[in-house]
């Protein structure tokens, strides 16, 4: 596989991972119970995060291995993007005009760079 894609694999992982994280965390709220370790220690989608995460790391490692920090690093940065979409569709989640731009300029610092 090229460092392109997994750079891309990683950003879906990591994407998909804090989706599952603010899912589970939702989950500990409407839950009565007191004792988070507990509970997260129960809970299938904390455990499917730190997987996604642990698979994310893998195939950032083997991303590094071929492509520069640098470039690599920015194109992680896509998250910033991709997280809060997701979170607005699947949660009801607004990000406010003020994140929006923010958002554009980071996508625009990604294209920049990765045209370097």
């Amino acid at each position: 596989m090229t460092a392109s894609v997994y750079v891309a694999i990683t950003i879906a992982l990591t994407t998909i991972s804090q989706l599952l994280q603010k899912s589970a965390a939702l989950r500990y709220r409407q839950q009565a119970s007191k004792n988070a370790l507990a509970f997260y220690c129960r809970e299938p989608r904390f455990w499917l995060a730190l997987l996604g995460l642990g698979l994310g790391m893998l195939t950032w490692l083997a991303a590094l291995g071929s492509i520069e920090i640098s470039k690599a690093y920015a194109l992680l940065s896509i998250n910033y993007l991709l997280v809060p979409i997701a979170a607005a569709w699947l949660f009801s989640e607004r990000l406010p005009p003020r994140g929006w731009l923010g958002a554009i300029a980071l996508c625009i610092g990604v294209l920049l760079i990765g045209k370097s």
